[in-house]
């Protein structure tokens, strides 16, 4: 899917725009021993995502102690290389590259000093690759049955291993903790039963396959019946801590905001969600919600009609640049949660319907999802497949652009609504700020998890408690919303801070054009810059550095 375009983008990255030749040069100067230019930053880019990746013996990814102390002395190396680059007469395009860089040296530093997931997280060892957070290199895409000859051995070779990385995962976890080992335990509940329903799918159609499935299954029940075993002794929390929280949400998220600064105005978004619900509800007291949709088929007409509504009202009001790649794709179906893979479980249309939180939104009205993820999600996925910028154009590590992802996306919910695509659909409304309570009713469990102060029952409790419609005890998307936020820092409030960040660039660059901003141009320069922090778009788009210089050292 990649494109050709290194020389044309190449170019475009050592040209600083006209718009950013007339903002204020950067203020802020670095000490360097050293001198390099840009082309030394790229080399040292590559060298250093060569070095993330653990090195796997006999199929097997190698999470000992010593390799993880080799790998941390290895990324100090390159840190003390990175320090020594003097960029300070560079154009800022590529200063803000050289942030994106250091973030994610940061990133897998951050890794190695605090949280140490080999160590630390028994779900880590997650050896299915079924969408359950972080997890260990070379996690297996389960494939449909039968494979070609050579795509069987490659694959028998991977489920062959799954039984030595696991016993191997039992030496490594020196340090387990209670909440991530009970999470541990549900997800290999799951890729036990995928392994079950691979090995009864290849004694069918391709029986070499089978016994290495059924070793598979057997390693997966033993290792929860390990953690099982033991989980009531572990400490319970599984945070980062406090001090650890700020100092990644600075210097790894490059976000500008502290965790006392977070939580006021996560309660405050969540207090204003929740007074328009309440102002919607009444307007519209004598209309009754539309009912979910009960099959495929239903589903799938009515979420071609929104995706084709949605793309036509961005393109037609000039609101966003939507290419023609950007496209509705009849094939993308219901998105679904790793516990909605369990082949134990019904399936998502058998009768009675079972609709987590997601679905009892979009299977009545999808619109304002369906902005979070089609010119959301897939339009940044779609765009950054055809960015061939040397450090841009690389896929972020260590969840570096996942404010920006998340904002981008969950602005666009909100976008649509006081753009007036929602003027006739009354309870579609409704739905808008159902989804905004949540998504804010997620900012207080990740600081109070991070923190420690929380459980991860006591932070599910609280987002059930709290999202006012919808989502009741043991929903999938509570489950899979708090574990996601435990395991991965800045994910529960990357939504609300991320949108909050685009409107505050958005409020800055509009003040600072005065009569000759224009939104749509606004909206393009933004996804123009890439996937990166909201606070390096900023100091493009403004010239403003006074956010970036407390996140440089």
């Amino acid at each position: 899917m990649k494109l050709k375009l290194k020389l044309r983008l190449a170019l475009a990255l050592m040209t600083v725009p006209s718009f950013f030749l007339m903002v204020a040069a950067p203020s802020f100067a670095q000490t360097k021993t050293a001198s390099a230019d840009y082309a030394d930053l790229v080399a040292l880019y590559e060298e250093f995502r060569g070095s993330v990746a653990p090195p796997v013996v006999n199929g097997v990814p190698d999470y000992s102690p010593a390799a993880m102390a080799r790998q941390f002395e290895q990324l100090k190396e390159l840190q003390k290389r990175m320090k020594a680059i003097d960029d300070s007469d560079w154009p800022i395009a590529q200063r803000v590259d050289y942030m994106v860089v250091s973030a994610e040296m940061r990133g897998l530093e951050f890794q190695h000093r605090v949280v140490e997931p080999w160590k630390r997280d028994p779900a880590y060892y997650s050896t299915t690759n079924l969408g359950f957070g972080p997890k260990m290199h070379g996690a297996l895409a389960i494939p449909k049955l039968p494979l070609a000859p050579d795509e069987l051995i490659e694959f028998k070779a991977k489920l062959d291993a799954v039984p030595e990385a696991l016993k191997q995962a039992r030496a490594n976890l020196t340090d387990p903790r209670g909440d991530l080992a009970r999470l541990a335990i549900v997800q290999k509940e799951v890729e036990e039963n995928v392994y079950g329903e691979l090995a009864a799918s290849a004694a069918k159609l391709q029986p070499a396959l089978e016994p290495s499935a059924q070793r598979a299954k057997a390693a997966a029940a033993d290792y929860k019946a390990w953690l099982q075993q033991i989980e009531a002794g572990l400490p319970a929390h599984g945070g980062v801590g406090e001090d650890n929280y700020a100092w990644y949400l600075r210097h790894v998220l490059l976000l500008p905001y502290t965790p006392e600064e977070i939580a006021v105005i996560g309660e405050r978004e969540y207090q204003r969600q929740v007074a328009f619900l309440k102002i919607e509800e009444h307007r519209n007291r004598s209309i009754a919600m539309p009912d979910p949709v009960t099959t495929r088929t239903e589903f799938d007409e009515k979420r071609m009609k929104e995706d084709e509504d949605l793309l036509a009202f961005l393109r037609d009001g000039d609101w966003v640049t939507i290419p023609d790649y950007v496209k509705h794709d009849p094939d993308e179906g219901p998105y679904q949660f790793p516990f909605e893979k369990d082949p134990s479980k019904p399936g998502l249309f058998d009768p009675p319907l079972d609709l987590h939180f997601f679905f009892q939104a979009e299977f009545r009205d999808g619109r304002p999802l369906r902005a979070h993820n089609l010119p959301g999600h897939a339009f940044d996925s779609l765009q950054a497949a055809r960015d061939d910028r040397p450090v841009r154009g690389a896929p972020r590590l260590f969840f570096v652009n996942g404010v920006r992802t998340e904002g981008w996306a969950f602005y666009l919910e909100e976008m649509i609504l006081q753009a007036g695509m929602l003027e006739n659909l009354p309870k579609t409304r409704e739905i808008d700020y159902i989804l905004g309570a949540k998504r804010a009713a997620r900012v207080l469990p990740e600081l109070k998890m991070q923190k420690n102060e929380w459980t991860w029952k006591q932070a599910n409790e609280s987002l059930i408690a709290r999202t006012p419609k919808w989502m009741e005890e043991n929903d999938a998307v509570a489950q899979f919303d708090i574990e996601l936020y435990l395991r991965q820092p800045g994910y529960g409030i990357g939504y609300y801070m991320g949108k909050v960040e685009l409107e505050k660039l958005l409020s800055e660059v509009a003040m600072q054009e005065g009569a000759a901003f224009d939104i749509k141009s606004f909206h393009d320069r933004f996804r123009a810059a890439g996937s990166i922090p909201i606070s390096l778009i900023r100091w493009e788009m403004t010239g403003r550095d006074d956010e970036v210089r407390t996140m440089r050292d």
